[in-house]
Protein backbone atom coordinates (compact mmCIF):
# COMPACT_ATOMS: atom_id res chain seq x y z
CA UNK A 1 0.00 0.00 0.00
CA UNK A 2 2.98 2.66 0.39
CA UNK A 3 3.71 1.52 -3.44
CA UNK A 4 -0.06 2.95 -4.37
CA UNK A 5 -0.16 5.71 -2.47
CA UNK A 6 3.43 6.97 -3.39
CA UNK A 7 2.60 6.27 -6.97
CA UNK A 8 -0.57 7.89 -6.28
CA UNK A 9 0.90 10.92 -4.39
CA UNK A 10 2.43 11.88 -8.13
CA UNK A 11 -0.83 11.40 -10.12
CA UNK A 12 -3.59 12.56 -8.17
CA UNK A 13 -5.47 13.58 -11.09
CA UNK A 14 -5.91 10.18 -12.54
CA UNK A 15 -7.03 6.78 -11.85
CA UNK A 16 -4.53 4.62 -10.84
CA UNK A 17 -3.99 0.87 -12.51
CA UNK A 18 -1.97 -0.73 -9.88
CA UNK A 19 -0.51 -3.86 -11.14
CA UNK A 20 -0.85 -6.99 -8.56
CA UNK A 21 0.17 -10.37 -10.41
CA UNK A 22 -2.73 -10.79 -13.09
CA UNK A 23 -4.79 -8.10 -12.38
CA UNK A 24 -4.87 -3.94 -12.22
CA UNK A 25 -6.29 -2.49 -9.04
CA UNK A 26 -7.58 -0.04 -7.82
CA UNK A 27 -7.87 1.44 -4.22
CA UNK A 28 -9.45 4.41 -2.12
CA UNK A 29 -11.37 6.76 -4.19
CA UNK A 30 -10.16 5.50 -7.10
CA UNK A 31 -12.17 2.07 -6.22
CA UNK A 32 -15.20 4.09 -5.73
CA UNK A 33 -14.99 5.88 -9.23
CA UNK A 34 -14.15 3.26 -11.19
CA UNK A 35 -16.31 0.38 -9.39
CA UNK A 36 -19.66 3.12 -10.64
CA UNK A 37 -18.09 3.82 -13.77
CA UNK A 38 -17.17 0.31 -15.19
CA UNK A 39 -20.02 -1.24 -13.39
CA UNK A 40 -16.90 -3.47 -11.72
CA UNK A 41 -17.54 -4.98 -8.13
CA UNK A 42 -16.38 -3.45 -5.14
CA UNK A 43 -14.59 -5.36 -2.78
CA UNK A 44 -12.05 -4.45 0.09
CA UNK A 45 -8.48 -5.61 1.20
CA UNK A 46 -6.79 -5.06 4.35
CA UNK A 47 -7.64 -2.68 6.80
CA UNK A 48 -6.52 1.28 6.86
CA UNK A 49 -4.97 3.02 9.98
CA UNK A 50 -8.78 3.20 11.46
CA UNK A 51 -9.77 -0.16 11.36
CA UNK A 52 -11.70 0.56 8.44
CA UNK A 53 -11.61 -1.55 4.81
CA UNK A 54 -9.79 -0.50 1.83
CA UNK A 55 -12.17 -0.24 -0.90
CA UNK A 56 -10.87 -2.03 -3.77
CA UNK A 57 -11.73 -3.37 -7.31
CA UNK A 58 -9.91 -4.36 -10.11
CA UNK A 59 -9.71 -5.69 -13.92
CA UNK A 60 -7.59 -8.49 -15.26
CA UNK A 61 -4.12 -7.54 -17.04
CA UNK A 62 -5.22 -8.76 -20.20
CA UNK A 63 -8.21 -7.09 -20.91
CA UNK A 64 -6.94 -3.46 -19.10
CA UNK A 65 -7.26 -1.76 -22.46
CA UNK A 66 -11.06 -1.94 -22.99
CA UNK A 67 -11.28 -0.70 -19.75
CA UNK A 68 -9.01 2.00 -19.95
CA UNK A 69 -11.01 3.00 -23.29
CA UNK A 70 -14.45 3.33 -21.51
CA UNK A 71 -12.78 5.64 -18.83
CA UNK A 72 -10.65 7.51 -21.15
CA UNK A 73 -14.03 7.96 -23.43
CA UNK A 74 -15.20 9.40 -20.48
CA UNK A 75 -12.45 11.97 -19.89
CA UNK A 76 -10.96 10.49 -17.27
CA UNK A 77 -6.87 9.98 -17.23
CA UNK A 78 -5.28 6.81 -16.20
CA UNK A 79 -2.09 6.20 -14.41
CA UNK A 80 -0.33 2.39 -15.61
CA UNK A 81 1.24 1.38 -12.36
CA UNK A 82 3.22 -2.04 -13.54
CA UNK A 83 5.96 -4.01 -12.36
CA UNK A 84 9.31 -3.24 -13.71
CA UNK A 85 11.02 -6.38 -12.49
CA UNK A 86 10.72 -10.02 -12.65
CA UNK A 87 8.46 -11.41 -9.46
CA UNK A 88 10.29 -14.45 -9.79
CA UNK A 89 13.54 -12.61 -8.92
CA UNK A 90 12.98 -10.27 -7.01
CA UNK A 91 13.90 -9.98 -3.33
CA UNK A 92 10.87 -8.86 -1.20
CA UNK A 93 7.85 -6.30 -2.92
CA UNK A 94 8.42 -6.46 -6.62
CA UNK A 95 9.25 -2.76 -7.76
CA UNK A 96 6.17 -1.24 -9.80
CA UNK A 97 6.55 2.29 -11.42
CA UNK A 98 4.09 4.38 -13.24
CA UNK A 99 4.73 3.46 -16.56
CA UNK A 100 2.63 5.90 -18.90
CA UNK A 101 -0.60 8.07 -18.52
CA UNK A 102 -2.88 7.32 -20.63
CA UNK A 103 -5.19 10.88 -21.66
CA UNK A 104 -7.59 11.13 -24.17
CA UNK A 105 -5.01 12.90 -26.55
CA UNK A 106 -2.57 10.03 -25.76
CA UNK A 107 -4.44 6.57 -26.21
CA UNK A 108 -3.20 4.80 -29.12
CA UNK A 109 -5.44 1.86 -28.85
CA UNK A 110 -7.07 1.02 -32.39
CA UNK A 111 -10.47 -0.77 -30.71
CA UNK A 112 -10.85 3.32 -28.87
CA UNK A 113 -9.81 4.88 -31.92
CA UNK A 114 -11.66 5.50 -35.58
CA UNK A 115 -9.43 4.15 -38.00
CA UNK A 116 -10.76 6.98 -40.49
CA UNK A 117 -9.60 10.29 -38.49
CA UNK A 118 -7.26 11.53 -36.89
CA UNK A 119 -6.27 11.83 -33.28
CA UNK A 120 -5.12 15.11 -32.39
CA UNK A 121 -3.77 16.48 -29.20
CA UNK A 122 -3.08 20.25 -29.21
CA UNK A 123 -0.79 22.60 -27.29
CA UNK A 124 -1.93 26.44 -27.25
CA UNK A 125 0.13 29.63 -26.30
CA UNK A 126 -0.43 33.35 -26.65
CA UNK A 127 1.86 36.35 -26.27
CA UNK A 128 -0.35 39.13 -26.11
CA UNK A 129 1.34 42.70 -27.69
CA UNK A 130 0.20 46.13 -28.54
CA UNK A 131 -0.61 45.09 -32.07
CA UNK A 132 -3.20 42.16 -30.81
CA UNK A 133 -2.31 38.80 -29.67
CA UNK A 134 -0.82 35.79 -31.13
CA UNK A 135 -1.38 32.29 -30.83
CA UNK A 136 0.87 29.09 -30.90
CA UNK A 137 -0.65 26.34 -31.96
CA UNK A 138 1.14 22.82 -32.00
CA UNK A 139 -0.98 19.78 -33.52
CA UNK A 140 -0.24 16.02 -33.12
CA UNK A 141 -1.50 12.87 -33.82
CA UNK A 142 0.16 10.67 -31.15
CA UNK A 143 -1.44 7.35 -33.12
CA UNK A 144 0.65 8.26 -36.32
CA UNK A 145 3.48 11.07 -35.58
CA UNK A 146 1.77 13.88 -37.72
CA UNK A 147 2.85 16.93 -36.50
CA UNK A 148 2.50 20.30 -37.17
CA UNK A 149 2.35 23.87 -35.31
CA UNK A 150 0.84 27.15 -36.65
CA UNK A 151 -0.04 30.80 -35.67
CA UNK A 152 -2.80 33.05 -35.24
CA UNK A 153 -2.30 36.93 -35.13
CA UNK A 154 -4.71 40.16 -34.53
CA UNK A 155 -8.49 39.55 -33.83
CA UNK A 156 -9.02 37.83 -37.04
CA UNK A 157 -6.64 35.42 -35.64
CA UNK A 158 -8.53 34.76 -32.82
CA UNK A 159 -11.63 34.00 -35.00
CA UNK A 160 -9.25 31.63 -37.03
CA UNK A 161 -8.40 30.06 -34.39
CA UNK A 162 -11.45 29.14 -33.03
CA UNK A 163 -13.01 27.90 -36.38
CA UNK A 164 -9.87 25.09 -36.48
CA UNK A 165 -11.00 24.08 -32.97
CA UNK A 166 -14.38 23.52 -34.32
CA UNK A 167 -13.36 21.95 -37.48
CA UNK A 168 -10.22 19.72 -36.07
CA UNK A 169 -11.93 19.10 -32.86
CA UNK A 170 -8.84 18.05 -30.55
CA UNK A 171 -9.56 15.59 -28.21
CA UNK A 172 -7.29 16.92 -25.46
CA UNK A 173 -6.10 21.04 -25.43
CA UNK A 174 -3.04 21.66 -23.39
CA UNK A 175 -2.51 25.29 -21.96
CA UNK A 176 0.14 26.63 -19.62
CA UNK A 177 -1.07 26.70 -15.74
CA UNK A 178 0.58 29.18 -14.10
CA UNK A 179 -0.18 28.58 -10.25
CA UNK A 180 -2.13 25.84 -7.99
CA UNK A 181 -3.41 23.55 -10.27
CA UNK A 182 -6.24 22.45 -7.43
CA UNK A 183 -6.92 26.90 -7.63
CA UNK A 184 -10.17 27.53 -8.47
CA UNK A 185 -9.41 31.23 -8.65
CA UNK A 186 -6.33 30.56 -10.95
CA UNK A 187 -8.65 27.73 -13.47
CA UNK A 188 -11.24 30.58 -14.21
CA UNK A 189 -8.81 32.54 -14.86
CA UNK A 190 -7.06 29.90 -17.64
CA UNK A 191 -10.83 29.00 -18.42
CA UNK A 192 -11.48 33.18 -19.05
CA UNK A 193 -7.80 33.47 -21.19
CA UNK A 194 -9.37 30.48 -23.78
CA UNK A 195 -12.83 30.64 -24.28
CA UNK A 196 -11.94 29.35 -27.65
CA UNK A 197 -11.62 25.79 -26.26
CA UNK A 198 -14.22 26.42 -23.85
CA UNK A 199 -17.05 26.96 -26.75
CA UNK A 200 -16.05 23.90 -28.61
CA UNK A 201 -16.72 21.75 -25.59
CA UNK A 202 -13.19 20.70 -25.27
CA UNK A 203 -10.95 18.76 -23.00
CA UNK A 204 -8.83 20.82 -22.02
CA UNK A 205 -5.78 19.79 -19.46
CA UNK A 206 -3.73 22.45 -17.46
CA UNK A 207 0.31 21.58 -17.75
CA UNK A 208 3.61 23.41 -16.07
CA UNK A 209 3.99 26.90 -17.44
CA UNK A 210 7.66 26.64 -17.62
CA UNK A 211 6.96 24.24 -20.43
CA UNK A 212 5.66 27.06 -22.55
CA UNK A 213 8.65 29.22 -21.76
CA UNK A 214 10.53 29.52 -25.19
CA UNK A 215 14.15 28.30 -24.31
CA UNK A 216 12.48 25.20 -22.57
CA UNK A 217 10.28 24.77 -25.35
CA UNK A 218 12.83 25.02 -28.09
CA UNK A 219 15.42 22.63 -26.38
CA UNK A 220 12.70 20.19 -26.12
CA UNK A 221 12.35 20.27 -30.08
CA UNK A 222 15.53 20.37 -30.86
CA UNK A 223 16.33 17.33 -28.83
CA UNK A 224 13.07 15.34 -30.20
CA UNK A 225 13.74 16.40 -33.73
CA UNK A 226 17.57 15.34 -33.17
CA UNK A 227 18.86 18.58 -34.94
CA UNK A 228 20.32 21.78 -34.07
CA UNK A 229 18.10 24.12 -35.38
CA UNK A 230 14.42 24.89 -36.86
CA UNK A 231 15.20 26.78 -39.81
CA UNK A 232 14.61 23.72 -41.53
CA UNK A 233 11.01 23.23 -40.17
CA UNK A 234 9.90 26.99 -40.65
CA UNK A 235 9.96 28.13 -37.41
CA UNK A 236 13.19 30.00 -36.62
CA UNK A 237 10.81 32.80 -36.44
CA UNK A 238 7.96 31.80 -34.58
CA UNK A 239 8.06 31.86 -30.81
CA UNK A 240 4.34 31.60 -30.15
CA UNK A 241 4.75 28.18 -32.36
CA UNK A 242 8.04 26.88 -30.29
CA UNK A 243 6.78 27.48 -27.61
CA UNK A 244 3.65 25.42 -28.34
CA UNK A 245 5.08 22.61 -30.41
CA UNK A 246 7.36 22.06 -27.37
CA UNK A 247 5.21 22.19 -24.37
CA UNK A 248 3.81 19.34 -26.51
CA UNK A 249 6.52 17.45 -26.64
CA UNK A 250 7.35 18.21 -22.40
CA UNK A 251 3.72 16.64 -21.76
CA UNK A 252 4.20 13.35 -24.10
CA UNK A 253 7.52 12.73 -22.88
CA UNK A 254 5.98 13.58 -18.96
CA UNK A 255 2.99 10.79 -19.40
CA UNK A 256 4.08 8.19 -22.21
CA UNK A 257 7.69 7.72 -20.42
CA UNK A 258 8.90 7.14 -23.94
CA UNK A 259 11.67 8.61 -26.55
CA UNK A 260 8.37 9.04 -29.05
CA UNK A 261 10.28 7.23 -32.07
CA UNK A 262 8.14 7.96 -34.59
CA UNK A 263 8.18 11.61 -34.02
CA UNK A 264 11.11 12.97 -35.96
CA UNK A 265 9.31 16.17 -38.06
CA UNK A 266 7.67 18.52 -37.59
CA UNK A 267 5.54 21.10 -40.20
CA UNK A 268 4.76 24.86 -40.26
CA UNK A 269 1.10 25.29 -41.56
CA UNK A 270 1.12 28.39 -43.35
CA UNK A 271 -2.70 29.77 -43.65
CA UNK A 272 -2.09 31.01 -47.03
CA UNK A 273 -1.37 27.23 -48.36
CA UNK A 274 -5.11 26.12 -48.27
CA UNK A 275 -8.42 27.09 -47.19
CA UNK A 276 -9.79 27.15 -44.07
CA UNK A 277 -13.57 26.72 -44.33
CA UNK A 278 -15.38 28.05 -41.51
CA UNK A 279 -17.32 25.23 -38.93
CA UNK A 280 -21.31 26.94 -40.32
CA UNK A 281 -19.82 26.07 -44.07
CA UNK A 282 -18.91 22.86 -43.67
CA UNK A 283 -21.88 21.89 -41.76
CA UNK A 284 -24.30 23.49 -44.72
CA UNK A 285 -22.38 21.94 -47.40
CA UNK A 286 -22.44 18.68 -45.47
CA UNK A 287 -18.45 18.46 -46.27
CA UNK A 288 -17.71 15.50 -43.70
CA UNK A 289 -20.62 14.87 -41.43
CA UNK A 290 -24.63 14.51 -42.91
CA UNK A 291 -27.44 16.11 -41.89
CA UNK A 292 -28.13 13.19 -39.16
CA UNK A 293 -24.39 13.72 -38.11
CA UNK A 294 -22.12 11.23 -38.64
CA UNK A 295 -20.30 10.18 -41.96
CA UNK A 296 -23.74 9.03 -43.65
CA UNK A 297 -25.41 11.51 -46.02
CA UNK A 298 -21.54 13.62 -46.33
CA UNK A 299 -19.28 14.88 -49.33
CA UNK A 300 -16.68 12.54 -47.54
CA UNK A 301 -18.49 9.46 -47.72
CA UNK A 302 -19.85 9.83 -51.29
CA UNK A 303 -16.43 10.19 -52.08
CA UNK A 304 -14.29 7.64 -50.47
CA UNK A 305 -13.43 4.63 -52.01
CA UNK A 306 -10.52 4.49 -50.80
CA UNK A 307 -9.06 1.12 -49.24
CA UNK A 308 -6.65 1.94 -46.43
CA UNK A 309 -7.44 3.39 -43.42
CA UNK A 310 -4.59 5.92 -44.01
CA UNK A 311 -6.09 6.76 -47.45
CA UNK A 312 -9.65 7.65 -45.73
CA UNK A 313 -7.74 10.10 -43.48
CA UNK A 314 -5.84 12.15 -46.21
CA UNK A 315 -8.88 12.46 -47.91
CA UNK A 316 -10.75 13.99 -45.37
CA UNK A 317 -8.06 15.97 -44.15
CA UNK A 318 -7.93 17.27 -48.09
CA UNK A 319 -11.40 17.72 -48.11
CA UNK A 320 -11.04 20.11 -44.54
CA UNK A 321 -8.28 22.05 -46.03
CA UNK A 322 -8.41 22.89 -49.74
CA UNK A 323 -5.20 23.51 -51.93
CA UNK A 324 -4.86 27.35 -52.42
CA UNK A 325 -1.43 26.78 -54.50
CA UNK A 326 -1.70 26.95 -58.13
CA UNK A 327 1.12 24.64 -58.70
CA UNK A 328 -0.19 22.15 -56.00
CA UNK A 329 -3.68 21.97 -57.41
CA UNK A 330 -2.04 21.12 -61.05
CA UNK A 331 -0.11 18.47 -59.79
CA UNK A 332 -2.97 16.85 -58.09
CA UNK A 333 -5.25 16.86 -61.17
CA UNK A 334 -2.46 15.78 -63.15
CA UNK A 335 -2.21 12.49 -60.70
CA UNK A 336 -5.45 11.93 -60.62
CA UNK A 337 -6.37 12.27 -64.62
CA UNK A 338 -3.57 9.54 -64.94
CA UNK A 339 -4.66 7.56 -62.68
CA UNK A 340 -8.14 7.75 -64.37
CA UNK A 341 -7.22 6.85 -67.64
CA UNK A 342 -4.34 4.04 -66.47
CA UNK A 343 -6.58 1.67 -65.56
CA UNK A 344 -5.21 -1.29 -65.49
CA UNK A 345 -2.10 -0.07 -63.19
CA UNK A 346 -5.06 1.63 -61.09
CA UNK A 347 -6.63 -1.60 -60.87
CA UNK A 348 -3.29 -3.54 -59.82
CA UNK A 349 -2.34 -1.04 -57.20
CA UNK A 350 -5.83 -1.02 -55.16
CA UNK A 351 -5.54 -4.97 -55.18
CA UNK A 352 -2.13 -4.96 -53.76
CA UNK A 353 -2.55 -2.04 -51.76
CA UNK A 354 -5.64 -3.70 -50.05
CA UNK A 355 -2.84 -6.16 -47.75
CA UNK A 356 -1.23 -2.52 -46.70
CA UNK A 357 -2.80 -2.05 -42.71
CA UNK A 358 -2.50 0.91 -40.79
CA UNK A 359 1.34 1.90 -40.71
CA UNK A 360 0.96 4.74 -39.33
CA UNK A 361 -0.37 3.65 -36.87
CA UNK A 362 0.94 0.46 -36.41
CA UNK A 363 4.47 2.27 -36.52
CA UNK A 364 3.26 4.63 -33.48
CA UNK A 365 2.50 1.89 -31.46
CA UNK A 366 5.39 -0.06 -32.37
CA UNK A 367 7.78 3.12 -31.63
CA UNK A 368 6.17 4.05 -27.90
CA UNK A 369 6.16 0.02 -26.91
CA UNK A 370 2.48 -0.54 -26.85
CA UNK A 371 2.66 -3.09 -29.41
CA UNK A 372 0.97 -6.25 -29.19
CA UNK A 373 2.44 -9.48 -31.68
CA UNK A 374 -0.98 -9.16 -33.81
CA UNK A 375 0.59 -5.52 -34.43
CA UNK A 376 4.13 -6.87 -35.19
CA UNK A 377 3.34 -9.00 -37.81
CA UNK A 378 1.02 -6.75 -39.60
CA UNK A 379 3.51 -4.27 -39.92
CA UNK A 380 5.96 -6.75 -41.67
CA UNK A 381 3.09 -8.06 -43.66
CA UNK A 382 2.72 -4.24 -44.44
CA UNK A 383 5.88 -3.11 -45.13
CA UNK A 384 6.55 -6.63 -47.25
CA UNK A 385 3.87 -4.95 -49.98
CA UNK A 386 5.74 -1.65 -50.44
CA UNK A 387 8.02 -3.07 -53.13
CA UNK A 388 5.13 -4.63 -54.97
CA UNK A 389 3.78 -0.76 -55.08
CA UNK A 390 6.93 1.02 -56.16
CA UNK A 391 6.80 -1.51 -59.15
CA UNK A 392 3.01 -0.49 -59.76
CA UNK A 393 3.38 3.05 -59.55
CA UNK A 394 7.85 3.59 -61.77
CA UNK A 395 5.36 3.22 -65.22
CA UNK A 396 2.80 6.34 -64.21
CA UNK A 397 4.26 9.99 -64.84
CA UNK A 398 2.67 12.48 -63.23
CA UNK A 399 5.04 14.10 -61.06
CA UNK A 400 3.07 13.85 -57.58
CA UNK A 401 2.82 10.40 -58.36
CA UNK A 402 6.37 9.68 -59.12
CA UNK A 403 7.60 11.26 -56.07
CA UNK A 404 5.89 8.70 -54.07
CA UNK A 405 8.70 6.02 -55.33
CA UNK A 406 11.27 8.25 -54.71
Amino acid sequence: MRQYLDAKQQHRDAILFFRMGDFFEMFYEDALLAARTLELTLTSRSKDSAGGGIPMCGVPFHAADGYIARLVKKGFRVAICDQIEDPRKAKGIVKRAVVRVVTPGTFTDSSYLDSREPAFLMAVSRIDAKSGPTIGAALLDVSTGEFSATEYTGSDGLQAFADELAVLRPREVLVADAGDPMSRERSAAIDAMWPQIADAGLAMTRVDAWTFEFESARRALLEQLHTSGLEGFGLDRHAAAVSAAGALVHYLRSTQKADLAHVRSIAYRLRADALLVDPTTLKHLEIVEGSEGGRDGSLLNELDRTVTSMGSRLLRSWLLRPLLSLDAIRDRLDAVEELAFRTIERGKFRDIVKAVQDLERLTARTAMGTAGPRDVVALKASIAVIPRIRTVLSDLQAPLVRSLCS
